[in-house]
């Protein structure tokens, strides 16, 4: 193998036409079906067309509206049909269809024939339907099923298993031979590195497909910096299987730094047979290093930085987990807005568009497979749990924003072996990244990955919100070896239920299991909580459970049923509970923040009541009914506080000044 010079690849680079692969989404023109649509015996898997159906435009999940309004939401079969429309000139084509989600199990036929069935919610897949379409019309069915099964992880979780093609679809149409869309859904490109701030070593394993063989085929490969200029290249036309590897260099990298600077390389993989472009595959990429030091938390690129982070599930109000761009681009926005610099995906992989704006923003990501709550003792299950884990790496494993693959989440003991299974392929598959788990007690499973981390809710189910930092120091000092981090901490709130005093211990005040979930609980636990876990630089990264309210069938607590509201925002994305605000004061100190707690709380029983405020401002003025209370310095916590402020029988205005700004409400006692 040998190197081409830059300037000759840039040129020829800059010469190729439009890729050979042909991409067209299949987002529209379906008809829906609740239920299972069967023209023929159940062992083939044949089911036609069938009724009508209504017509629908994926993203969809017929979960849609019963998760909020039903008290069990369906688990069961719908069924989707459209039209293919073949043309002639596909004549020596190969031609997919690839599903970038379908919940849970997903069957797919073509002209009533079965094609292929993949078992897995949350990753992409695709199947080839060359040998099954005829030019002219086609008929493409998928079946789906979210109901529960022995086989396919997850089994359960303190979430909503939502069903339907949920994501996008597309129809990619290539030549005989290609970068192959077949290896774990992914688009048949893996780049490996080996980075210091001189030098980026890379490998680039190629996976191809071919109905013949490779006889003048030839691979190339080129790193494009952000201007569009040709750094690195190379090339290999020894081809004589499906996997081609490759090295090349990048001198004196710009290196993406998470949030501080998320510099993008473009990789461009070109697949040539006797000088013709047959295929082409372009992935962003990002340069960097990092590890986790058990006394001094995590390093990007030689430096400490402080994972301040969020979980998020993938659902919305009247969508379930049907999102668009749109809605994925809504949630970075709260993101950025609070200061957050890092996400942990949960409980399963998310859509693709998330690792990619991860990316372009500089999020530090904790992504992981759906092993949850249960484990199933079947080898049907252990396998799906290997098989997801694999299209988790293979399709993501490009995304510089990506540094943690999660095992599991809260997966009683006794399962050592399956999570030790899960831990040797995700380093057989990327030795590059570090593998973690979320437990809520001790385990000898969560020694297995490289780094474990905990999910506390001291001060809401158990024990006392203080109980935090003794856990953490005691935890730590008696385990000198492992790293620990926080996956899962917080409260409930309801925006609509309220207390005047925030340190009020007595289950008389909130019950966590129950319909009491005061705003001002959340609010108290996070302001105790946060600095326990800042002032520990040890704990390599934290992740408030959750940034949004999330559908959760059979919670039967604070206002809303079905709902997990431990969000600091509401599920429609309309409000930032006081918390939000909490985090955003500290985290996000280059935006002026000046937040009136309780400021919702206008009909109040209490005359006695906390004034809580978080603010960037060094200082704020208290202000009751036009009269000044007195001033005061914000805390090392962006917060200032007046306790035990007596209000007045009748309406009393509140008005907090600072130099940033001001915010005031009427709270009337009744």
């Amino acid at each position: 193998m040998k190197k081409y010079l830059v300037s000759s690849i840039a040129l020829f680079m800059a010469s190729l036409a439009l890729q050979a692969r042909e991409v067209k989404s299949l987002n529209d023109g379906w008809t829906f079906v609740k239920g299972f649509v069967k023209t023929g015996p159940v062992a083939g898997a044949s089911f036609g067309r069938g009724p009508q159906g209504d017509p629908v435009t994926l993203p969809h999940s017929y979960n849609a509206v019963d998760f909020q309004t039903e008290s069990t939401y369906y688990r069961g079969f719908g069924t989707y049909t459209r039209t293919l429309d073949i043309p002639e000139t596909y004549a020596g084509k190969r031609i997919f269809v690839k599903f970038e989600g379908a919940g849970s199990v997903a069957t797919v036929q073509v002209n009533s024939t079965f094609v292929g069935e993949h078992k897995g919610a949350y990753n992409a897949f695709t199947f080839e339907i060359t040998d099954y379409v005829k030019p002219g019309e086609n008929t493409l069915t998928v079946v789906c099923s979210n109901a529960p099964t022995f086989e396919v992880a997850p089994f359960g979780g303190d979430f909503n298993i939502y069903g339907g093609l949920y994501r996008d679809a597309w129809l990619e149409v290539t030549e005989p031979v290609c970068i192959s869309p077949l290896y774990y859904g992914s688009d048949g490109v893996l780049i490996s590195q080996q980075v210091t701030r001189e030098r980026a070593g890379l490998s680039a394993e190629i996976h191809l497909s071919t109905l013949t063989d490779y006889e003048g085929c030839e691979v190339r490969v080129a790193v494009k910096d952000a201007a569009g200029k040709v750094v690195a290249d190379t090339y290999y036309n020894r081809i004589f299987n499906d996997v081609v590897r490759c090295n090349l260099a990048v001198d004196r990298p710009h290196l993406w730094n998470g949030k501080a600077d998320p510099y993008l390389y473009t990789a461009v993989v070109t697949l040539l047979k006797d000088g013709n472009e047959m295929d082409r595959v372009e992935e962003n990429i990002g340069f960097r290093y990092y590890h986790v030091d058990r006394e001094k938390g995590f390093f990007l690129n030689g430096q400490h930085l402080k994972l301040q982070g969020v979980s998020r599930h993938q659902d919305w109000d009247g969508l379930a987990s049907a999102l668009t761009r749109e809605n994925h681009l809504t949630d970075y926005d709260f993101f950025d807005e609070m200061g957050v610099n890092s996400l942990r995906l949960a409980h399963y992989p998310q859509a693709h568009f998330m690792f990619e704006e991860a990316d372009r923003r500089g999020y530090v990501v904790w992504e992981e497979i759906p092993f949850v709550g249960t484990w199933v003792a079947n080898p049907a299950f252990d396998d799906n749990l290997e098989l997801q884990l694999r299209e988790m790496i293979a399709q993501n494993y490009n995304h510089p924003s990506i540094c943690f693959w999660g095992l599991y989440n809260e997966i009683q003991a006794g399962t050592d072996k399956i999570v030790g299974r899960l831990n040797q392929v995700a380093h057989e598959m990327d030795p590059g990244r570090l593998t973690t788990c979320a437990v809520y007690i001790d385990s000898s499973n969560e020694f297995i990955p490289d780094v474990m981390a905990f999910n506390k809710y001291y001060g809401w189910y158990y024990g006392k919100k203080d109980d935090l930092g003794p856990f953490l120091d005691g935890w730590h000092a008696e385990h000198p070896t492992a790293a620990m981090g926080i996956s899962e901490y917080g409260a409930g709130a309801s925006p609509k239920m309220h207390v005047g005093q925030y340190n009020e211990e007595e289950f008389t005040v909130y019950d966590s299991m129950g319909k009491k979930h005061p705003m001002e609980r959340q609010t108290d636990i996070h302001r105790v909580q946060w600095p326990v876990i800042a002032e520990r630089d040890w704990i390599w990264g934290s992740y408030v459970w959750n940034m949004f309210d999330f559908g959760a069938s059979g919670r039967f607590e604070g206002d809303a049923p079905n709902q997990n509201d431990k969000g600091l925002v509401t599920i429609d994305r309309k409000v930032r509970k006081d918390a939000f605000y909490y985090y955003k004061a500290n985290w996000n100190k280059a935006v002026p923040t000046v937040h009136l707690c309780s400021r919702e709380y206008t009909d109040r029983q209490e005359e006695v009541t906390d004034i809580i405020v978080f603010t960037t401002a060094p200082a704020a003025t208290l202000y009751l009914n036009g009269k000044k209370v007195s001033q005061k310095k914000t805390d090392a916590y962006a917060t200032v506080e007046w306790p035990s402020v007596k209000l007045q029988k009748g309406e009393n205005t509140v008005r907090v000044v600072t130099a940033q700004g001001e915010e005031s409400a009427v709270w009337t006692v009744r």
